[in-house]
């Protein structure tokens, strides 16, 4: 890959396609992406790449990767309602959770995968009865 310059799509399709057939070298290719970035100076990339590369693997392998954040962790109740929830609306083969904590949702969860959002926290729902009039 050095000295050539290639578009994020292909980059995603590739690296997807590397971590999905090639799962226990996964940190190897992550190494290889981000010294290319660096040598390409394309850092500024690497978010929306990710993003990409999440997409690409969910189409290539039926890998979903969803961030969830909620005011407290997860019950394995809920965590395993959501994945089911997700496996159905997506068919996706696997649904990987990557959860993080944020007490100023004061309640619920907001779940984000790489083309959609869903918005369960009591934040929001409050700020749209504020806006009601």
């Amino acid at each position: 890959m050095a000295g050539m310059q290639f578009s994020r799509r292909v980059l995603a399709r590739t690296i997807a396609a590397k971590l999905a057939t090639e799962p226990s070298r996964q940190e190897h290719w992550m190494q290889v992406l981000a010294a290319y970035l660096i040598e390409q100076k394309r850092t500024g990339e690497a978010d929306l790449l990710v993003t990409d590369i999440e997409r690409e693997l969910h189409v290539q392998a039926g890998i979903l990767s969803v961030r969830v954040t909620s005011a407290r962790p997860l019950s394995d109740v809920l965590r395993t309602a959501l994945t089911k929830l997700l496996t159905a609306e997506t068919q996706a083969k696997r649904v990987v959770l990557a959860e993080e904590i944020d007490s100023g949702l004061i309640g619920g969860l907001v779940a984000r995968t790489p083309d959609a959002e869903l918005d369960a926290s009591v934040r929001t729902t409050l700020q749209r009865i504020a806006t009601i009039n």
